[in-house]
């Protein structure tokens, strides 16, 4: 296949050395479809001659290419405007390269034109952690062990995402989803509906010595990956965990810090600016899947148990989009933009230490804790 690359050229050119034994061709580089990292101008070099968007799409009507590779996170902004431009214009041979979250299995995923492009989705599979993390922006300190994704409406939810979503990647997560004695069967129907995706398993890895031999072969059948979430904690075993994955041949990641501090947001008003609300998030496009909906974010999808565990009665009502309603596509869209629990997210986060508790207090998810004083 005859392409042309874009995307940020520093990794364009780790995704040509990627793929040089592949069937793609690079033939040349989109100037104009550049993300903006701030890098020096000697950073962005490139060693394909350069061509804009329309002398490719010029190209590819004449049958001198096929289509473009995007180079760039799947879920962020600048993919997905590249996306959308290329689905304008008729472009039907669209791949993403994410090498930024790679997936081995698949480095090139290949888009469906007539599917909805989703870069990103994350789900809780269950809700409560062995850990319970003050701050957790998921709140799973807040929930009991049987509140779960239950394993039918997760099935039914991922088959009808499947029919109409092009997912390029997915991840199970918690609190800690290896709680679950069934882990296997969410990560075979996550593979039999999503044959091409990024699979990916996020754990604290504390149980990753316990786990049974039919748990490890589905993850490693599966090609699911596994995030393993460095904590203080995890740390301590993560030699065994290591080894535990390694001689069952689990790919898995490992972050290169020691996660030892949360950063906290929340307030108490809708004062906030959404847009450097957003700016600051590192959920703003982790779109969440629960129960036939997605949501902007888990904070928004979950906060419910925050308020009733706190009796906060003026927090917005979650804003999701049902994936059973027929103009789905067009409503998602707008989850890219401000919720009004934007208006509710700080323009400025406060750094916690780290810590488990069993005691969660309002002031461990708050960016002013000085907020208290006015509350009733």
């Amino acid at each position: 296949m005859r392409v042309a690359i874009c995307g940020y050229p520093p990794l364009a050119l780790q995704v040509q050395e990627s793929l040089k034994n592949s069937d793609i061709e690079f033939k040349f580089f989109i100037r104009d479809f550049v993300p903006f990292r701030g890098a020096e101008e000697d950073n962005l070099s490139t060693n394909l001659p350069q061509i804009n968007f329309f002398e490719f799409r010029w190209l590819v009507n004449k049958g001198e290419l096929d289509g473009i590779i995007i180079a760039d996170k799947a879920r962020s902004d600048f993919t997905k405007a590249c996306v959308q431009t290329c689905k304008l214009y008729g472009i039907s041979k669209i791949g993403i390269a994410d090498f930024i979250n790679i997936n081995p299995f698949n480095p090139v995923y290949m888009l469906d034109p007539s599917k909805i492009y989703v870069g990103y989705l994350e789900t809780n599979i269950a809700d409560a952690c062995n850990l319970n993390c003050r701050g957790c922006t998921h709140f799973s300190g807040l929930f009991e062990r049987d509140e779960i994704y239950p394993l039918e409406n997760f099935r039914r939810d991922v088959s009808k995402l499947s029919q109409t979503c092009d997912i390029v990647r997915f991840r199970l997560l918690g609190g800690e989803p290896l709680l679950l004695k069934n882990i296997d069967e969410y990560i075979k129907i996550s593979r039999q509906y999503l044959p091409k995706t990024n699979l990916r398993l996020v754990t604290n890895g504390l149980l990753i010595p316990s786990l049974s031999q039919k748990v490890l072969d589905a993850i490693r059948k599966n090609n699911c990956i596994v995030d393993i979430s460095s904590y203080k904690i995890t740390v301590q075993i993560i030699d065994k965990v290591k080894n535990i994955l390694t001689s069952n041949n689990i790919l898995f990641q490992l972050n290169d810090f020691v996660k030892d501090k949360f950063g906290v947001f929340l307030t108490l008003h809708s004062g906030n600016n959404p847009e450097k609300s957003r700016a600051v998030c590192f959920n703003n496009e982790c779109r969440f899947l629960r129960d036939g909906k997605i949501y902007k974010c888990p904070i928004d999808a979950l906060n419910y148990k925050f308020t009733e565990k706190f009796g906060i009665e003026n927090f917005p009502a979650a804003t999701a989009v049902d994936i059973y309603t027929p103009n789905f596509s067009a409503l998602l869209e707008h989850l890219n933009g401000n919720v009004e629990m934007c208006y509710w997210c700080s323009e400025k986060c406060r750094k916690i230490d780290w810590e488990p508790t069993n005691n969660p207090k309002l002031e461990d998810w708050l960016a002013a804790p000085d907020e208290l004083q006015n509350f009733q």
